[in-house]
């Protein structure tokens, strides 16, 4: 709870100055990279978690990489939060950050489970199918989780589609059990 308290400021802010600046879309992209550098780097990922390292390591650290990696108003966000001991909280406020981008842009996220992978074709249709039910432009995420054992579980805003196999063998189970 602490980090989205935390988060909050920092992502409005970033917003903010990157819509003032015109440069949404290159933050917005910048983001995405970092967020796929903190799932695949665990020196990363350490590097912005440990409370050990200086902010002024953290932040020559971040100068080295990102210099001309990703626009300067993302390189001077990240050196910002270090300098203010915030960057443990990046995670977070990359989060409320693409949501606050989905609401001004009128999209909602929704997030498909699945057993296997889905193809470009089975993508498009349940963003269509959720756009219709939503009423809004949808953004999917993705997740494999083979202990649904087949169909899928759709969590878009507050509500739940539970199609998966193991809550349909689960609900047969019950039945059976009742008689």
């Amino acid at each position: 709870m602490r980090d989205i308290r935390v988060a909050k400021p920092y992502a409005r802010a970033l917003y903010e100055a990157a819509s003032e600046q015109n440069a949404l879309t290159d933050i917005v992209r910048d983001i995405d990279q970092l967020r796929e550098l903190i799932e695949q780097s665990q020196e990363f990922a350490q590097l912005i978690s440990s409370p050990i390292l200086s902010p002024q390591f953290k932040s020559e650290t971040f100068q080295q990489i990102f210099a001309d990696a990703t626009h300067p108003l993302t390189l001077n966000f990240l050196k910002l939060l270090a300098s203010k001991q915030r960057e443990r909280y990046l995670i977070a406020i990359m989060e409320v950050f693409s949501a606050i981008v989905d609401e001004a842009a009128g999209r909602v996220v929704a997030k498909v489970t699945t057993a296997v992978p889905l193809t470009p074709t089975q993508m498009e249709q349940f963003r269509q199918q959720l756009g219709v039910y939503s009423g809004k432009q949808v953004r999917l995420e993705t997740e494999i989780d083979a202990e649904i054992q087949g169909g899928f579980i759709v969590q878009l805003e507050d509500t739940v589609f539970d199609a998966s196999v193991a809550t349909q063998l689960q609900h047969l189970r019950q039945r059976l059990a009742q008689g």
